[in-house]
């Protein structure tokens, strides 16, 4: 058996990884681009005593999202750079977090790496089966010519 079931999980294993970044730290970006744009005031922050958990103490924030378009305010998690309240904040509709001052650049990340973890298997993967299609047929693998011995 040659390397090829091999090269086909780790292509499936590069998706699963490019899927969880996509799916866990694309929060920001997504807002920043496509965000509902409003206010966040009365942001209040409590702090987790987790010293047993992992030894740190998470904080968590909240705050009263008031949308631009003149839409009713509600509550929601606030991430980013508290200053004093009110403060320009980007909603993002599918978590539900308001992200203060969000920047594309935070996506950069992310994306290159599941770019990456999704590419590189699948790169290797075609260029395998180029060679193994290239000899397969009885044809040399394209490459430079190699001179025969001289003849008299």
């Amino acid at each position: 058996m040659g390397p090829a079931p091999w090269l086909a999980l780790a292509c499936l294993a590069g998706l699963v990884l490019a899927y969880a970044v996509l799916a866990n730290f694309t929060g920001e970006p997504r807002a920043a681009l496509w965000g509902e744009p409003g206010t966040v005031s009365e942001i209040g922050c409590r702090t987790h005593d987790a010293t047993a958990a992992d030894g740190g103490t998470p904080e968590s924030c909240s705050g009263t999202f008031t949308p631009d378009g003149g839409g009713s305010p509600f509550a929601a998690t606030v991430e980013g750079d508290i200053g004093s309240p009110p403060v320009r904040a980007r909603l993002d509709d599918a978590s539900g977090t308001a992200y203060l001052s969000p920047t594309v650049w935070a996506g950069v990340l992310p994306v290159g790496l599941s770019l990456l973890l999704a590419g590189l298997p699948v790169t290797v993967t075609v260029l395998y089966a180029r060679h193994a299609r290239a000899q397969g047929a009885g044809r040399r693998p394209r490459g430079p010519e190699r001179p025969g011995p001289a003849r008299d």
